[in-house]
C-alpha cells in the first residue's frame, strides 16, 4: 500500500512538473510576431533558377497556427517544374507545431509518409539531412512533400526530438526560434523520382538561408 502512495505522489509530482514546463515553453507568440516577420524576409523571393511568388493565406491560418511569421510561396522556373514553400517560423519558444501529415490527412487527403535521408553538400562538407516524405492526393493529381523542423542546432524529421532541443533552448542562451520547413512539388506522369530530384534540387538551394537565418 504504502508502495502504491509512494509511486502516486511520484507521478502526480512529474505531470506537475510537466505542466509547469508546458505552459512556460508554450506563451503566446502570435502577438510578439515582429521579429519572427524580419526573420523570414531574409528568405529571398529569387533562389537561382526559382523566382518566388507569395500566395495568399486566410487570416484564420495565422490564428490557427499562432503565429504571423509564414512564408507561403510559389517559386516558378522556367527549366523546370514549380515548388512550393510552406514555412512556418516561431521567434520564440513554442512546443506544438501542426504536422502537415496531420492536417493533409485531417482534410481528409489519402497520403503515404515515409522517412528519407538526403545528401546536402554545406560548407565544403557533405551533410545527411533526415525529412519526412509524403505523397498526396488522388491517382491523376498527386504532390510529393518534403518537411522537417529546426530549433537551435537541431534539424531533422523527429518530432519528439524537436520538443527536446526547443525545451533545452529555452533553458539556455541558444537560440529560442522553432522552425517548420515543408516544400513540394506535382508528381508528373507519377514519375516520383523525377519530383524528388526536383525537391532535392531546390532543397540545397535554399539549405544556406535556412541555416543562416532560422
Amino acid at each position: 500500500m504504502e508502495n502504491i502512495k509512494s509511486r502516486y505522489i511520484i507521478v502526480t509530482f512529474m505531470m506537475l512538473i510537466a505542466f509547469v514546463v508546458v505552459n512556460y515553453l508554450n506563451f503566446d507568440t502570435y502577438n510578439k510576431s515582429d521579429n519572427g516577420i524580419e526573420t523570414i524576409s531574409k528568405i529571398p523571393m529569387e533562389i537561382k533558377k526559382w523566382h518566388g511568388k507569395d500566395m495568399p493565406l486566410d487570416d484564420t491560418v495565422y490564428e490557427i497556427l499562432e503565429t504571423k511569421s509564414i512564408i507561403h510561396r510559389m517559386y516558378y522556373s522556367e527549366k523546370t517544374q514549380n515548388v512550393f514553400l510552406s514555412l512556418v517560423y516561431y521567434p520564440e519558444t513554442k512546443v506544438d507545431f501542426h504536422s502537415p501529415a496531420g492536417c493533409l490527412a485531417g482534410k481528409g487527403q489519402v497520403l503515404t509518409k515515409t522517412k528519407k535521408k538526403i545528401l546536402i553538400f554545406f560548407n565544403n562538407r557533405q551533410k545527411e539531412l533526415s525529412i519526412n516524405q509524403l505523397v498526396t492526393g488522388e491517382v491523376n493529381n498527386k504532390k510529393l512533400v518534403y518537411y522537417f523542423y529546426k530549433a537551435g542546432q537541431y534539424m531533422g524529421d523527429n518530432y519528439i526530438k524537436l520538443r527536446f532541443n526547443l525545451a533545452l533552448n529555452k533553458f539556455s542562451k541558444n537560440t529560442k526560434s522553432g522552425s517548420l520547413i515543408r516544400i513540394s512539388t506535382h508528381i508528373q506522369n507519377g514519375n516520383i523520382e523525377k519530383s524528388s530530384e526536383i525537391l532535392h534540387e531546390f532543397l540545397k538551394e535554399l539549405y544556406p538561408f535556412i541555416m543562416e537565418y532560422l
